[in-house]
């Protein structure tokens, strides 16, 4: 009787593991999202790409490296929900004023401006299950990067 009981709250330890698991999911979210971002066919060296559901919901963002890659995370998880995605691309030069516990202060664009906001960016993309590549091409033609 007691091996019986014993077996069964091995049984239900192991329904609840995975009933968790199952719940929690397994790191991340069912899409993921990289690429290059470019202006004028030259890649953006730094700067940050936001990824707004068309749907509302959590935005998704990714930091934009040297070599103008990004990465798409969900807050601390990697990747994003499938559906309807505007866009934004934000870039500007620090300049740095002050002593070294001052912040830096925003210079000039180093994208067009109308990029940075997903209302005015033009920026529009499906993100599909799985591994997506969107390579962000901008153009500074129709607005100059702008000062402020």
């Amino acid at each position: 009787m007691h091996h019986n009981r014993n077996h069964s709250f091995r049984l239900v330890g192991l329904c609840l593991s995975l009933a968790l698991a199952y719940l929690v999911g397994c790191g991340g979210k069912p899409a993921r999202v990289s690429g290059i971002v470019t202006v004028d066919g030259k890649p953006l060296e730094q700067g940050t790409v936001a990824f707004s559901p068309a749907s509302g919901g959590m935005r998704a963002t990714g930091i934009i490296q040297g070599d103008g890659s990004y990465e798409i995370r969900t807050n601390r998880e990697s990747g994003l929900d499938i559906g309807e995605y505007a866009v934004a691309v934000s870039s500007r030069e620090l300049l740095f004023h002050g002593g070294p516990d001052q912040p830096p202060m925003p210079g000039k664009y180093l994208a067009p401006k109308r990029y940075g906001k997903t209302q005015t960016s033009g920026l529009r993309f499906s993100v599909k299950k799985g591994s997506n590549s969107i390579n962000i091409e901008l153009s500074s033609e129709g607005g100059e990067a702008d000062r402020n």
